[in-house]
């Protein structure tokens, strides 16, 4: 819904690929917000998932994973069982 909003906004007719990501990023963005608010900083500014990760939550990796899949391979549309073994093999279960 978010997606078809955006395009709305673009007096477009169909959704396109930003519009999803843009959708994607404002989900995210606003449930890291939440979490924020619920759990606090800790001493170092940073919650234990992401700094886990490297500075980045584990839905943002994934995110960026299949992203710069699709970007590279310059598809559109990815199948499930791909981003499945993309993910496993980047060490997600």
């Amino acid at each position: 819904r978010l997606s078809q909003a955006l395009a709305r906004l673009r007096f477009s007719d169909y959704v396109a690929r930003e519009d999803v990501n843009e959708a994607i990023r404002l989900t995210h963005m606003s449930k890291s917000s939440l979490l924020d608010e619920q759990n606090g900083p800790n001493a170092n500014g940073l919650d234990s998932n992401k700094r886990k990760w490297g500075g980045e939550d584990v839905i943002s990796r994934i995110f960026n994973i299949i992203k710069d899949y699709s970007t590279a391979s310059r598809s559109e549309r990815i199948e499930m069982r791909l981003c499945e073994a993309m993910v496993i093999r980047k060490g997600f279960t």
